[in-house]
């Protein structure tokens, strides 16, 4: 028994005849993954993932929600968060678009999750290890492979190597788009079969079923899709992202529009300075520039 009640055979037809909901959209997805008292199916995603660099073996879920740390600040909200059996803080984030600004997002997120980590008096040393994955269903990046780990680096000084200087703060950037561009030998079995369910969960080799927690992420994934709450949920929220990145691009498109006539106003001025200074009169200069008089007098 499961959060929707009794779970589904996901070889019925019944399974295969539902819509299922996309796990690629956010609400889904931490709806999937995020679920307390089946976090085993989270645990299985994360060492696909980390590939054993931590292997975890539990997770408790922490709150997800960091609220602004002072009145102008910013307050922020993961898709998942929690705190490995080892003490590593963990955040996953589905992002549905590309906002050009991923590895930034990250790093703020990371931080934040450090404010509250030390008591005062402690040693820096007790900072605890903060992994920021972000599932990405568009290109973020002009790397060729679908997986990339970031950490702190000492840069090549002429005298020393490249080398990494810290893995307490890393990030893992995941786009879902070049699974195939990457060699199946730099990719363990797990981690593909879970990037696949999450672009879609109908493509996944019926073997892999076998294995419980693919096996409850799909029959859980079933029920939700059927439950008319979580679908109308769902639609509430493709309608909420929708509504924001029209706006983002309203806003583009302004700026654009702003941006031209900044320069072509600018271009007209500086027309009229080149043609004062070859001595035209005022009123030739207001005719080819389009300039008032008053505005050319002002530039004389």
């Amino acid at each position: 028994m499961g959060e929707y009640g009794g779970l589904l055979d996901p070889k019925s037809d019944y399974t295969k005849e539902v819509d299922l909901l996309p796990p690629k959209n956010d609400y889904v997805f931490s709806r999937l993954f995020g679920r307390r008292s089946h976090e085993r199916v989270l645990v299985c995603l994360l060492n696909a993932i980390l590939n054993g660099k931590p292997h975890i073996k539990s997770v408790s879920l922490d709150p997800t929600e960091y609220k602004k740390t002072r009145p102008d600040g910013k307050s922020i909200r993961l898709d998942i968060a929690a705190t490995s059996d080892n003490g590593t803080r963990l955040q996953i984030e589905m992002q549905c678009k590309n906002n050009g600004n991923i590895g930034d997002r990250a790093s703020f997120c990371q931080g934040r999750m450090c404010d509250d980590e030390l008591k005062e008096g402690e040693n820096y040393s007790n900072i605890p290890t903060i992994i920021s994955i972000w599932i990405c269903d568009e290109s973020v990046t002009n790397r060729k492979g679908c997986c990339h780990e970031i950490v702190s680096m000492y840069k090549d000084n002429g005298v020393d190597p490249i080398e990494i200087a810290s893995e307490k703060m890393r990030q893992f950037i995941i786009e879902i788009t070049k699974l195939e561009a990457t060699p199946k030998r730099f990719l363990n079995d797990m981690f593909s079969v879970w990037i696949k369910f999450i672009r879609d969960p109908k493509s996944i080799p019926e073997e892999f079923l076998n294995i419980p927690e693919v096996k409850e992420a799909l029959e859980t994934l079933t029920v939700m899709s059927s439950d008319p709450v979580t679908r109308a949920e769902y639609n509430a929220r493709v309608k909420e992202l929708n509504d924001f990145y029209a706006g983002q691009s309203v806003k583009y498109e302004e700026g654009l529009e702003k941006g031209k006539e900044e320069g072509e106003k600018l271009a007209k001025i500086e027309s009229a300075r080149k043609m004062l200074k070859k001595g035209l009169e005022l009123s030739d200069i207001a005719e080819i520039s389009g300039l008032s008089i008053e505005k050319i007098k002002e530039l004389k």
